[in-house]
C-alpha cells in the first residue's frame, strides 16, 4: 500500500515527549514552574515535622516577661505597705524641745550653769525612743534623729559640768573642794591660776565646737523630716 513507506518517528521525538511528561508530573507535585530545584536544595530542606515554629519561642518569652513584671509589682506593693502613709502628729515637734537646749549647753563657760541639765536631755532621749516605738516606719526616722541629737547634747552637758567644776576649783577653795586640791591651789600664783583657767576655757571651746558640728549635721535632716508632719496643740487666736 502507499502508506507503508511513511518514515517512522525518530528517537529524538520520543525523548522530547518523555521530557514533557516528566515536566507535567513535576508541576502536579507542586514544584515551581519556572525552574527545577537542584539536588542540593532538595537535600537541605527539613521535613515538615522537624521544623520548630517561631511562635512557640515568642510565647515562652512573653510568659517570662509577664512573670517578672508581676514580681516587680508585688514587691513594690509590699514596700509601699511597709512604709505606710505619712501621718500628722499633734503636738510639738522634737526640734522645738531641743532648740531650747542647744545654745545654753554649748555656750562659753562664762555664762555659768546651763538651763538644760544632762538629766533633762536624758529624759528627752528616752521620750523620743518611746515615741519611735509607737509610730509607723515613716515617722521613726524623725524620732531616731532627735534621740541621737539629745544624746549628743547630754554628753556635751556632762562635759560642760566637768569643765565648770575645774574652773570653780581654780577660782576658789571652799568646803566643797577636796582638801588636797585646796592646798595645791593655795600654792599657785595668780599668774599660774589665770593660765590654768584659760586652759580650761580653751579646752571647752574646742569640745563645744566638736559637739556643735555633730549637732548641725543632724539638725538639717531633722527639720526636713519634720516638715509638714506636726501640728501644734496651742489654741489659735481668734481674728478681731
Amino acid at each position: 500500500m502507499m502508506f507503508d513507506n511513511l518514515p517512522r518517528p525518530s528517537g529524538r521525538t520520543e525523548s522530547y515527549a518523555g521530557t514533557r511528561r516528566r515536566s507535567r508530573v513535576g508541576k502536579s507535585a507542586g514544584e515551581p514552574s519556572g525552574r527545577r530545584s537542584s539536588s542540593f536544595e532538595r537535600a537541605s530542606r527539613l521535613p515538615d515535622e522537624k521544623r520548630i515554629p517561631s511562635d512557640r519561642n515568642t510565647m515562652a518569652w512573653l510568659w517570662v516577661l509577664g512573670i517578672l513584671m508581676a514580681a516587680v509589682l508585688c514587691f513594690s506593693w509590699f514596700l509601699q505597705r511597709q512604709k505606710g502613709a505619712p501621718e500628722v502628729v499633734y503636738g510639738d515637734a522634737p526640734s522645738v524641745l531641743l532648740s531650747a537646749c542647744i545654745d545654753p549647753v554649748l555656750a562659753p563657760l562664762t555664762t555659768g550653769v546651763s538651763a538644760c541639765s544632762a538629766e533633762t536631755l536624758a529624759d528627752f532621749g528616752a521620750r523620743f525612743s518611746a515615741d519611735r516605738a509607737k509610730t509607723n516606719r515613716d515617722s521613726q526616722d524623725i524620732y531616731a534623729t532627735a534621740s541621737t541629737i539629745a544624746d549628743i547634747l547630754r554628753e556635751a552637758a556632762e562635759d560642760r559640768e566637768r569643765h565648770l567644776a575645774r574652773l570653780q576649783g581654780l577660782g576658789s577653795s571652799d568646803a566643797r573642794t577636796k582638801r588636797e586640791d585646796s592646798v595645791n591651789m593655795a600654792k599657785l600664783s595668780e599668774t599660774e591660776r589665770q593660765h590654768l583657767q584659760l586652759a580650761v576655757d580653751v579646752s571647752w571651746q574646742r569640745n563645744s565646737g566638736a559637739y556643735r558640728n555633730r549637732v548641725e549635721e543632724l539638725w538639717g535632716r531633722l527639720l526636713r523630716l519634720e516638715r509638714g508632719r506636726f501640728q501644734s496643740l496651742l489654741p489659735t487666736q481668734p481674728h478681731s
